[in-house]
């Protein structure tokens, strides 16, 4: 069933405003990647969506073609930052990063935008960070207070930066990880950024970035949620329409492929601009960004892969063996929808977050267990959803080779491992 309430068509580029847009990707309909159902709910009819991206040849920036309610989508999440030890490590890394950049300063306000469960601001230490998150998902505040992390549940715009400023004032760090490629009208968004970040402050956000999307050709990064897909070009340009600027960046693995960008009001930091300008260049040189044709290839490939690994697992189905996944992420629901991959194929799925356990997956209604049922149940292989946790899903669960499991990696090309020794590379 495909609806257009609460989604609308977005006429024009979501940085430049130009309404330069062409089509350039079409993933059909799919239902919002985070809807997964109770047991209650596989009685209902699901509401899907259109999921096509489209490329802006004014400023080169990738993006969906429609928008839904931010309502609809982030009211109630059930994604928890701190589920993975991998997540976890980035974090505690990333933190490390930020504070050096800011160290000479004795005592520090750090606000962090989209906080979820508080995992990031845990590891900023109280006595020398006065922290604060802010998240519009209700039921995430509870693990933030467990962590002892004040956090507000709003949504982050200009008018809700006015309140913040009234209350708590400016800061000397503001974050946003994984959050600004989640933003219909990111240039209000960034307009209340630079209402509460300080004169020499810096605000760092990450965002998947368009090199691994295309060379790991990890189209199931696409989903609703996903309204933008990053460059580093496009975001320099944008910057300059708020008198800020990027002055830094670095790219990371988490995610399957990140870049960080660090930025500062106009001439308040040293500009690495070299660093920046070359980046810019094998973007534009190397990697075929600011194409239309790279992201029809693109599509062309996404089909060729739908292709190879459903036929694996039609194969695999056909010796009568028992298939599971491990994971339940956001990008589960593009993979299995737009593959039509469903429970006559994937038996079961593994969660290690307990807010998708007991629940199905949107679309396909696969059932999601604890992780533990790999060792109950025993399938013969688990296809690894989460295919960017794969070295640490493998290391955690060793032991089902024993079992005589295999695991399967769709990602950047289908690979089953039968023996932990094997080398992965993701």
């Amino acid at each position: 069933m495909i609806t257009n309430t609460n989604c609308k068509v977005k006429k024009t580029c979501r940085l430049c405003d130009s309404y330069n847009l062409k089509k350039v990707i079409d993933l059909k309909s799919t239902p919002l990647a985070n809807s997964f159902l109770s047991k209650n709910d596989l009685n209902k009819k699901e509401s899907f969506y259109p999921l096509k991206v489209n490329y802006c040849s004014n400023c080169d920036h990738l993006q969906l073609s429609h928008s839904i309610s931010e309502k609809k989508v982030f009211d109630k999440y059930l994604y928890l930052t701190d589920t993975g030890g991998q997540n976890i490590e980035h974090f505690k890394k990333y933190a490390l990063d930020l504070s050096n950049r800011i160290k000479e300063k004795k005592k520090i306000k750090i606000l962090d935008i989209a906080s979820n469960d508080g995992t990031f601001l845990k590891f900023f230490d109280n006595r020398k960070f006065n922290r604060l998150g802010v998240d519009p998902a209700k039921n995430l505040s509870i693990y933030a207070r467990k962590k002892g992390i004040k956090q507000l549940t709003l949504y982050f715009n200009y008018n809700s930066s006015k309140f913040i400023k009234s209350n708590y004032g400016t800061f000397d760090l503001i974050s946003a990880n994984h959050v600004c490629a989640h933003i219909d009208d990111l240039s209000d968004f960034i307009h209340g950024v630079k209402n509460l970040l300080k004169i020499d402050g810096i605000f760092s956000f990450e965002v998947s970035y368009l090199v691994d999307v295309l060379n790991k050709k990890t189209f199931d990064i696409i989903y609703h949620e996903h309204v933008d897909y990053h460059s580093l070009k496009p975001l320099v340009n944008f910057f300059k329409k708020f008198e800020l600027e990027i002055f830094d960046f670095k790219t990371v693995e988490a995610q399957g492929g990140s870049i960080r960008i660090f930025v500062s009001h106009k001439g308040s930091r040293k500009l690495n601009k070299k660093k920046i300008n070359d980046q810019i260049l094998l973007e534009k040189k190397k990697y075929n960004f600011f194409k239309f044709s790279t992201y029809t290839n693109f599509e062309n490939t996404i089909k060729r892969t739908k292709n190879i690994l459903k036929k694996t697992l039609i194969k695999i189905k056909k010796q009568n063996k028992k298939i599971a996944g491990y994971g339940a992420p956001a990008k589960t629901t593009t993979l299995l929808n737009y593959f039509n991959i469903g429970n006559k194929i994937i038996d079961f799925i593994v969660d290690d977050n307990k807010l998708k356990q007991g629940r199905y997956t949107p679309g396909t209604r696969i059932p999601i267990f604890d992780s533990k049922e790999l060792y109950t149940k025993k399938p013969d292989y688990v296809i690894l959803l989460a295919w960017n946790y794969s070295n640490f899903i493998i290391n955690k669960h060793k032991k089902f080779f024993k079992t005589k499991g295999r695991f399967l990696i769709p990602f950047p090309k289908i690979k089953i491992i039968k023996k932990q020794s094997e080398k992965i590379n993701i």
